[in-house]
């Protein structure tokens, strides 16, 4: 009997110490492989239910990451979407129908290239505010990044463009 006690006595802290490590395996599998940064969205003029979005997306796996949907509490639908600015200066856009991230890619959103299509804004988008958005992959848990708000037109950028500007005030 002395045996099985102090049997016991081993197996329990070894039992308690797995425990712990087998509690703590699902949170480092739940670990997002992938990583979501620089989000933004502009601010929307008055009436337009359609705002634009970009981020950098990195895949940290070992496995291709396939999109599924995205989604977020502030619009109807989000889709992908690329653009390009031809040699005439004509935007053209066209849809993205489906979105794969290599192991250690990452993909930028920016104008004038790949973006969101934010469709059916629930309110205008505000300086300011933060939207979440949420992109589910495959064999991924989902991933939520907030885009900030930023200002309809670039504040410094309109400055800048209207500096020399002052002196033709006489022509209007």
């Amino acid at each position: 009997m002395s045996k099985r006690v102090s049997g016991a006595r081993v197996a329990l802290p070894m039992l308690l110490s797995l425990t712990l490590m087998s509690a703590a395996l699902p949170w480092a599998a739940a670990q997002a492989a992938i990583e979501a940064s620089a989000a933004w969205t502009r601010a929307t003029p008055p009436g337009i239910a359609v705002a634009v979005g970009y981020l950098t997306l990195k895949n940290t796996s070992k496995g291709r990451r396939g999109l599924l949907k995205i989604t977020s509490p502030n619009a109807e639908m989000i889709s992908l979407h690329q653009s390009s600015v031809d040699a005439n200066g004509v935007s053209h856009m066209w849809p993205i129908a489906k979105l794969e991230l290599e192991p250690g890619e990452v993909m930028k959103f920016a104008p004038n290239g790949r973006h969101l299509m934010l469709q059916g804004l629930t309110s205008p988008l505000r300086k300011g505010m933060h939207i979440a958005v949420t992109f589910v992959f495959e064999d991924e848990d989902p991933v939520t990044v907030e885009l900030e708000v930023q200002p309809l037109v670039d504040e410094h950028a309109g400055r800048d463009a209207h500096a020399g500007h002052d002196a033709h005030a006489d022509h209007h």
